[in-house]
Parts: C-alpha cells; structure tokens; sequence
C-alpha cells in the first residue's frame, strides 16, 4: 500500500482530559513546566470549545469522528432507557470509526495509545494501540506488549474508589498518576525510535481523574504538579524531534475544569417545584426524617451502590441490568452525609413526576420530560409549553451567592435534532461558574451543598486545542472540528 504522510513530517497528538487554558497558566512558570512555557509564550494554545454536557464519554469520540454526540450515540457515560433504568454506553470505534482508521487505510502507520474511551482494538492494519480509559488496557502489538510489562503498564490506575474511601491521600495519588503518564510517554518514546509513524497519538486521562479531587484545595498547584511536569517532558520531546526533523504536533483537551463551591440541588428543586414527587414510602421516611435524612436502616443501599456489587452492576446487560436494578431497589436508599439525603430514579414516583433530571452530575445538567418515549408517561400533550414553563422557572433560580444559577438553558431538541441512538433530554442547564449540580441528594433545608472531595473540581466547556509550530490561524474552535484538521494534515481533508 502506498504511504500517504504528510509532506509536513509527521503529526504528533497530545490528549489530555479536562485540562483548560487557565490550568496551564496557572502552572507555567513552575519547575518541569518548560515545554507549556514555551507553548504559551508563542500564544500556540487556544479555547476550543466540548460537548453538552462537557464530558469525557461525548467528547472524545466528537474529537475523534467530527461528528456529534447525536450522531456518534454518546452524550454521556449513560443513556436512559424507557425504563428510566440508565444503561452504560461505550463508543463503539467499530460502528463509528475514529480517524485513524482513514489514516490507515491510506497508508499512515499510526501509534495510538490509551485513547480516552476507545476500548475497541482495531481490525485493520497500521495500527499499533493500547485501548485506553476506562476499562483495562489491550494492545495487539507484540513490541508494545513487551513495554507494557516492562513498564508495569496496564491502564491508567483505577485509584479513585481508595481516594473516596480515604485508603489513599491525594499526595499519594498524585505520585501513582504521575507514574502512570511517565510510562506511557516512555513507552511512546520507545515505539517512534522503533518504528516510524505518520501520526502518533498519546492520550492522558490522569489530570481529570485527580483534578476532581483537589480544585478547591489551597494547594492545588503542589497535586497537579506532578502529572503536568510528567505530561511537559513527553511534549518536550515530541517538540525537539519536531524541530530536528520537521512534523507538527497538536494538543488537544476535551474540556476544562474549574473549583466547586456549591453543588445545586436539581432534582430537590424539582420537587419542591411539584415537577417530580417520591414514592409514597420514600416521601414519608423522609419527612419522617424531617426532610433531612432518611432513618438509619436505609444506609444500606448506598453501601451496596459504593461497594464492589456496584461495578458487577455497572457491567452487566442491560437486559440482566434491568432486573437487577429492581431487586436492588428493594433494599438501596439514600444514605448521604450530614443532613441531606441520597436518592436515586427508582425513589420517583413515576406515575406523577413530569420532569426529571438524571445521568448528568455535572455543572451542565440534562433534564428529560416523562412523556411518550418512558413507561409510565405524565405528560401527554402541551410539552412545549412545559419546556417554556420550565425555561421560565429555572431563569430566575439563584445561585448560593444571589446570582443567576443558570447561565445557559439549552433545547434538547436544538442540540439533538431529533437523534434515534437515544432518547435524548428535553434541557440542557449550565450551572455559573463556581458551580455544579447534583442530580441525587435532598434536603428541606437548602437547594445546595457543599461539594464532598471527589467534586472540589468539574467541568468547564472550554478545553484547549494547540500546535507546535504555532499556527495563526486555524479552523478548529469546537472538539467536532479536531479530525478536519488532522486530515487537512495528510492532505485527505473532505
């Protein structure tokens, strides 16, 4: 097969999860950091702006196809079923290829390694990868096999339940991300010394994974550090081979990241708005309760949500799921700190609850009205007018410091357009900054929270896209924009 590379040299990619330009500000003049100094002095990095919400699961595959999440079937880790049971979806690299698959085909010999969500190993040649974040790593290269033991390598550390579980302090996760990311670069390293590749794509998930745990603590900068420095010596590498022997390299995040200070109770809102109500039982032990928490018995659930049943249920079926989750909700309850109280969809009375929020814990939360497309549907004529209802409530909530809660209030059948992959939600609400919203606990006392450690940090819709040799002017502001670039490269752009 002919060779089709780029007449630039070849192109080098730089993922990094939920890193924003003001991050790397922040960070730039700090010990290990030269590489972004460098980066930002030349004004080589820019905005670019995620998904809704902006999330690892959508955003990656927009990066990787162009297209959107109504196109690629992921708009979040979950997607609901009529059931109102939520059901894990992957992207499937088989159904809706990344680019480079195209690449290969045409003759670029790629080295991909842990790409954020793509867990599928490819069935085509001039591929040689790591499957990446979240399940265990593959490859189907023999050399890169070889590394990964020789690095102790397979997948980025699944450290976060020891962190909740106060088993392990952020220092020492920190010291384990960073230990993982200067694997996988060296590992990278080793393969383009080996073999020589037109494109060459690394991907850390390791700064979202730790940043969610240490935004809003004084000293953030002394975690992050580590995995950035770690991140900065492959980047100053991938540059000194570019300016030897010519090629490009482009950075690219898949959105940002921000400190939270309060968490806004959603569906709490909800409720107390008449939208949604509680199953009978639930609503009374909870004014039993006071509308502070549930009696002692029902901790018994968020036991089982948090121990290892949850990720034998994660993993299952949907069919299997399905079942299980209605012999689960037999026993699981809202046990939560302090004076609020943990819920989940199988505590709604879904014979009167017209609106719900769900999946989405995020500052950009979906909210799905229960109509026709659910099992029990409410709301079975004027939806439009519920939307605008809604729109008109939510515009005037305040956030916990008397500002506008809501930034951006988004339709679902806007941004959607009508997709058959899932039954999409009906809004979209942008928290301010600061912000987050929390879709499962309750409280009569208050509509926020404070946020517990593992949400100190989350999501912005600003992530970053660079280049190396800086390029004035590119066509790239959104992550469905990435692949058209990359393309452009090879001179195989549509």
């Amino acid at each position: 097969m002919k060779q089709t590379n780029s007449k630039k040299g070849p192109l080098y990619m730089v993922g990094m999860d939920s890193v924003p330009l003001w991050i790397l500000e922040e960070l730039k003049d700090e010990k290990g950091m030269q590489a972004f100094r460098k980066l930002l002095s030349d004004s080589c990095i820019k905005n670019m702006e995620s998904t809704l919400p902006p999330m690892t699961g959508p955003a990656w595959p927009s990066i990787y196809t162009g297209l959107e999440p109504k196109e690629h079937g992921v708009p979040d880790f979950f997607v609901m079923k009529k059931s109102y049971t939520p059901d894990i979806v992957y992207y499937d690299s088989s159904a809706v290829p990344p680019f480079w698959k195209e690449l290969a085909h045409k003759g670029v010999r790629c080295l991909v390694i842990t790409p954020a969500t793509d867990i599928t190993l490819p069935d085509y040649d001039n591929v040689d990868m790591i499957t990446g974040f979240p399940l265990k790593a593959r490859t189907n290269s023999k050399e890169l096999e070889g590394l990964m033991n020789k690095h102790s390598f397979d997948g980025e550390p699944n450290i976060e339940k020891e962190i909740k579980a106060g088993k392990m302090d952020v220092r020492e996760a920190s010291e384990i991300f960073a230990k993982s990311v200067s694997a996988r670069s060296d590992i990278a390293i080793s393969m383009m010394k080996s073999k020589r590749y037109g494109f060459s794509y690394v991907c850390f998930t390791e700064t979202d994974r730790l940043q969610h745990f240490v935004m809003n603590k004084n000293d953030w900068k002394r975690y992050l550090l580590p995995v950035y420095s770690e991140i900065s010596k492959y980047i100053a590498h991938v540059m000194q081979l570019i300016d030897k022997n010519g090629g490009r390299l482009i950075i690219v995040s898949d959105h940002g990241a921000q400190p939270i200070r309060k968490k806004f109770l959603l569906n709490n809102w909800l409720m107390q708005n008449d939208y949604l109500f509680l199953k009978e039982k639930v609503r009374k032990d909870f004014m039993k309760g006071g509308g502070k928490k549930l009696p002692a018995g029902y901790a018994v659930r968020e036991r089982i949500m948090k121990s290892g049943l949850r990720n034998t249920y994660d993993k299952m079926p949907y069919h299997m799921k399905r079942a299980a989750y209605k012999v689960f909700s037999t026993v699981f309850t809202g046990a939560a700190a302090a004076e609020y109280t943990r819920m989940h969809l199988f505590d709604f009375d879904m014979k009167k609850t017209k609106v719900f929020a769900a999946i989405s814990n995020d500052p950009v939360a979906s909210i799905w009205i229960n109509d026709s497309r659910f099992a029990t549907p409410v709301v079975k004529s004027g939806k439009d007018k519920l939307i605008m209802e809604l729109k008109e409530e939510l515009s005037g909530v305040k956030s916990s410091d008397g500002k506008k809660m809501f930034v951006n209030i988004f339709d679902g059948k806007d941004y959607y357009n009508g997709t058959k992959k899932f039954i999409a939600p009906d809004l979209l609400v942008e928290a301010q900054k600061g912000h987050t919203v929390d879709i499962f606990n309750f409280s009569k006392e208050s509509m926020f929270m404070d946020p517990e450690d593992a949400k100190s940090g989350d999501h912005i819709r600003e992530g970053i896209f660079g280049t190396y040799p800086k390029i004035a002017d590119t066509d790239v502001s959104t992550v469905t924009d990435v692949k058209n670039f990359v393309m452009k490269n090879f001179g195989v752009a549509r």
